[in-house]
């Protein structure tokens, strides 16, 4: 859970910005929370789970299937749930492997008990299951969603005391992009232009290094090298 406050990033943002007056002058209150919302968006654009959610799915009949109307993007489907389901772990196929060995699959017989997904990189907010599910049937899976953003209306001193929505450690990569849309504001300067850029930069390369950290660090990862869940279950 993250301790670091909006009030935090915000206060951060205006040293840099040199931003003295409660309310702001160049820069308002406003528009630096609703950059600190944005920053949700960029953040998870680029790393979906920074923001991933594990909760389970009622299937609609059929294959295929849509994962919750917050979600942006699928990230795993793990297990069975359903009561009248084995509980059996769920294996990740491709749609062509399966077309091409099963033409037929999308009109077989439906249960509970689902074996496979499929997942579109191109259809992110869906997936394809086999067998076709029962009207019941149910899985466990992790997706992302953007958080829900904070009030910038309300002012500063309303949401200043809310924790961040993305654990602590983005909130570097969410204090650069407030200052890469800050200065971005008076792009005309070409100092303030080159600011833009530099912090969008930073933002970007934040966003890649902790990346390659997580994966450096994952549980799935064997002696240095990356071993994705994925291809192991």
């Amino acid at each position: 859970m993250p301790v670091t406050t909006v009030g935090n990033v915000i206060k951060k943002a205006k040293l840099v910005l040199q931003e003295v007056t409660s309310a702001g002058t160049r820069w308002t209150n406003e528009e630096l929370i609703g950059w600190l919302n944005e920053s949700y968006q960029a953040v998870v654009q680029v790393k979906p789970d920074a923001a991933s959610i594990n909760a389970k799915l009622q299937l609609v009949t059929g294959t295929r299937q849509t994962i919750p109307s917050a979600g942006h993007r699928l990230i795993d489907v793990i297990r069975n749930t359903s009561a009248n389901s084995q509980g059996y772990g769920i294996l990740v196929a491709t749609r062509r492997s399966i077309d091409q060995t099963r033409r037929g699959w999308h009109n077989d017989p439906i249960s509970y008990d689902i074996e496979q997904f499929m997942f579109d990189d191109l259809d992110p907010t869906h997936f394809y299951v086999y067998p076709p599910a029962r009207s019941g049937a149910e899985v466990e899976i992790i997706y992302s969603a953007v958080p829900t953003p904070h009030s910038a209306e309300s002012g500063l001193a309303a949401v200043e005391g809310d924790l961040i929505k993305l654990p602590d450690a983005y909130a570097p990569c969410m204090l650069d992009y407030i200052l890469y849309r800050a200065y971005s504001k008076d792009a005309g300067h070409a100092a303030n232009l080159n600011r833009a850029q530099m912090h969008f930069s930073a933002f970007g390369n934040s966003l890649g290094i902790k990346a390659e950290l997580d994966m450096a660090n994952s549980p799935n990862a064997v002696d240095g090298s990356s071993n994705p869940q994925r291809a192991n279950r």
